[in-house]
């Protein structure tokens, strides 16, 4: 028997695993894992007095020692039992990737699968080499399907979590200018999202795709898909769309005809994200009237695309993350929206690498569109290409920022903040 096949004993055994000494779950394994600034195989000892059943180490010093288990990499040990268990549990696998939009879409799917199958689904942003293999490894047992999210920011991760979550069904929800400082351009970024396609059609699995993203299809190629969208090759498909605010649109697939439902999700981009999921429920026979039912229950939350009042204003926060294509998608939708006094909160994009100037100049340049009363920008992104005039103001970090907003005491507006997460602008709401 090999050292995974033994482990994987003892995950059975045990059913849970830990990374984390400050949050060890009794019982469970433990995975030392390194990072820049430390090594888990010190920690091993500690895990081990604080309740572990084993500690899976790959330190050489431990070998041997009382209840450690040693592997010659502990990070390649924790990917390869999350692959087997993924084998052993033979459910449906899809994995989700993409530009912009793969956490709401994946959210909307495992909630429209859940009216139908017990559903587990990547929590929070565990997407990573990390997260992926711990999503898996956290599966109840009772799961009967499996909806993976995968992050990457450079060529060949996708590929990476592909050869350790197996997704036999899977969607790329878009792709754009993200992380172009690790792809390097956006056919670099169209590359490492298709490496979720190259996988599926070597192991004959599903493609859903947006047949209204020309991109997409010629990424996918004569391989057969399931589409969804407005044209005439969707099976799902959306008419009568709006967004005033909340998203609403008639769905019609080959069961239903004309079927209206009212989001709780704003902005036309989120069309995309909603259709993807009712795609992936009509595959799998979830009755349109739960369809209906999980979509309009859902509401975003984590800083995305969430629409509140304070006392003294309304906002729309979508301060998760952002890149040229998302920015573009917000502002549109905050061009759509009625009101009297607009306002922008607008954070730096991060990881443009040599493109970052460029795409700030042209970023000013759609806001300068808008009809608005004053825009605040912050980061250092923004600090060559501040337009002269009262309209625009710039700061240099967010806590500067906050500092000015309590001073300005704006009232009466309707503000999109928007802006990658590095810039924690979230922590501006409460002195508006």
């Amino acid at each position: 028997m090999n050292n995974i096949a033994r482990l994987y004993e003892f995950f059975l055994e045990s059913g849970k695993v830990s990374t984390d000494t400050r949050n060890i779950i009794p019982g469970s394994l433990f995975f030392a894992l390194k990072g820049k600034r430390f090594d888990g195989n010190s920690f091993a000892k500690d895990a081990l007095n604080a309740g572990c059943r084993l500690a899976v180490v790959d330190d050489k010093n431990l070998k041997g020692e009382k209840d450690c288990f040693w592997v010659p990499d502990v990070l390649k040990a924790l990917q390869e039992l999350a692959r087997l268990h993924r084998r052993k549990m033979n459910i449906p696998v899809i994995g989700i990737t993409g530009s912009n939009g793969k956490t709401t879409t994946k959210e909307l799917i495992a909630a429209v699968l859940a009216k139908k199958y017990n559903v587990w689904y990547t929590q929070g942003n565990l997407n990573n080499h990390i997260g992926v293999p711990l999503t898996l490894l956290s599966m109840p047992p009772a799961t009967r399907i499996a909806v993976i999210e995968m992050g990457a920011n450079h060529v060949g991760e996708i590929a990476g979590l592909c050869e350790i979550a197996l997704p036999d069904h899977g969607l790329i929800t878009n792709v754009g200018k993200a992380h172009l400082e690790g792809f390097g351009s956006f056919e670099g970024v169209k590359k490492a999202k298709g490496e979720l396609y190259d996988f599926l059609k070597k192991n004959g699995g599903e493609i859903f795709i947006n047949v209204d993203n020309p991109d997409l299809l010629k990424m996918a190629g004569h391989y057969p898909w399931i589409g969804y969208g407005s044209g005439k090759d969707a099976v799902v498909k959306a008419e009568n769309v709006s967004a005033d605010p909340m998203l609403s649109f008639e769905l019609t697939t080959s069961r239903v005809s004309r079927m209206t439902i009212t989001t709780r999700l704003t902005g036309l981009y989120n069309k995309d994200n909603v259709l993807a999921a009712a795609s992936v429920a009509h595959y799998f026979g979830v009755e349109e009237e739960l369809v209906k039912e999980a979509l309009e229950r859902y509401e975003p939350k984590n800083n995305r695309s969430q629409l509140f009042h304070t006392k003294r204003n309304q906002i729309l926060l979508d301060a998760y993350n952002a890149n040229p294509m998302s920015m573009k998608a917000a502002l549109d939708n905050f061009r759509a929206m009625n009101h009297h006094r607009k306002v922008l909160i607008i954070g730096g994009m991060k990881e443009l690498g040599n493109d970052s100037l460029a795409e700030h100049r042209n970023l000013i340049a759609e806001i300068s569109e808008l009809d608005f009363t004053i825009c605040f920008l912050t980061g250092p992104e923004f600090k060559d290409v501040v337009p002269a005039g009262d309209r625009f103001v710039w700061y240099d970090n967010t806590a500067s920022l906050k500092d000015a907003l309590r001073k300005a005491e704006i009232s009466g507006a309707l503000i999109l903040i928007k802006g990658s997460r590095a810039n924690s602008l979230e922590d501006v709401v409460e002195v508006l």
